[in-house]
């Protein structure tokens, strides 16, 4: 079973950005997005804004609602 960074970083070499792209369109540091990448930071916000550039749910990089996880 491929691992939600592996499965980010095909979708990102696939789609030709890059996690520092996602972070500067965010307005955060590039380490922060690789942080949510490694799963390092389970931060919401940033989950969410790498599933939109990447044209994917939140549901299927991560496999869990996105009601949970603000909650």
């Amino acid at each position: 079973m491929m691992t939600t960074a592996t499965k980010i970083k095909i979708e990102l070499l696939k789609k030709g950005i890059s996690g520092a792209e996602i972070a500067r369109n965010k307005g955060v540091d590039r380490t922060a997005i690789y942080h949510v990448i490694k799963g390092n930071s389970k931060s919401l916000r940033l989950r969410k804004a790498i599933a939109e550039a990447l044209g994917v749910s939140y549901e299927s990089l991560w496999h869990e609602p996105e009601y949970k996880k603000a909650a």
